[in-house]
């Protein structure tokens, strides 16, 4: 186990997750269907909204068959995509609107859903408007009483608000590395913790059914080749040089967390963990050998 800390923070010190909070709101909805809030994720996503959203905007048969899981996939068939300046749905554009959910559900289609995926901010934050309508209460008191409380996590803070409210907070969570480690584990761990069931195993296992290189709910796959060796990973990861990323194949966690935000955009330089990952850390393993000696 290694551990540091840098520049004034500490293990006590919350950080700023930015977009690697979105995989737990994956989580938080899982909660939500288990308990019965929610049937299941293959239900139409817009009949949720018809009360508080009466009218959606390009609303036509592609939009209509829009499920759940859709959105935990970033499978919409939106104009919806964060890296693309041009995408009508894009993050920057979003968030110059007075209702995030609102804003993000009135975008065109421009494929049918359950095709592709496209990276969209806006589907996060409307499944975490999604748990708040379902349960009928704020999503940082459901999280905290079906969570956090349960993982023993209270030195965070998070304010959910899908709007303008939220320009310089991005309804983010803060969140300490120790205690990001333990919502990692209880996802590596098939949804248990110290015995009790948190999450559902089964919502656990399509969590992380994903294809190679894609998006589970909420969750990436991402994978390093070394060598000639793959070391796959679930990944949750934020602007600035967030990653938690779940080896399951090593038995291991990593959490960064940092500061540098923008990076490649300013500076056209990526993060410090996508060179320390597979510079230092997956250069100094090996994956585990079957019983012919083999490594898996």
């Amino acid at each position: 186990m290694l551990e540091e800390y840098f520049y004034g923070y500490d293990a006590n010190t919350p950080h700023q997750l930015r977009s690697a909070t979105k995989p737990f709101i994956g989580g938080i909805l899982g909660i939500a269907v288990d308990k019965g809030f929610i049937k299941n994720e293959k239900e139409k996503l817009l009949p949720y909204f018809n009360s508080i959203y009466p009218e959606i905007a390009n609303l036509d048969d592609r939009k209509k068959e829009i499920t759940i899981e859709n959105f935990l996939m970033y499978k919409h068939g939106m104009d919806c995509e964060n890296n693309n300046q041009e995408s009508k749905g894009n993050e920057q554009a979003m968030m110059k609107s007075k209702d995030w959910v609102k804003y993000t559900l009135d975008l065109p289609m421009i494929a049918e859903s359950g095709k592709s995926s496209s990276y969209c901010t806006g589907c996060a934050l409307t499944l975490g408007s999604l748990v708040e309508i379902a349960t009928d209460e704020k999503i940082e008191s459901f999280a905290k009483e079906n969570l956090f409380d349960a993982l023993g996590i209270s030195n965070y803070e998070w304010t959910f608000e899908p709007n303008q409210a939220s320009m310089n907070t991005f309804s983010q969570m803060h969140i300490t590395p120790r205690d990001l480690i333990k919502l990692a584990k209880l996802f590596k761990d098939g949804g248990k913790w110290k015995g009790k069931q948190i999450i559902s195993e089964n919502w656990i296992n399509k969590t992380f059914d994903l294809d190679e290189g894609g998006f589970g709910y909420l969750w990436e796959h991402k994978y390093f080749v070394i060598e000639g060796q793959k070391f796959n990973s679930y990944l949750a990861s934020g602007n600035g040089g967030q990653k938690i990323n779940i080896w399951p194949e090593l038995d291991m966690i990593t959490v960064f967390t940092g500061g540098n935000y923008n990076s490649y955009e300013l500076y056209g330089k990526s993060t410090p963990p996508n060179e320390m990952i597979p510079n230092y850390i997956l250069k100094t393993g090996e994956k585990p050998a079957d019983n012919n000696g083999y490594s898996k």
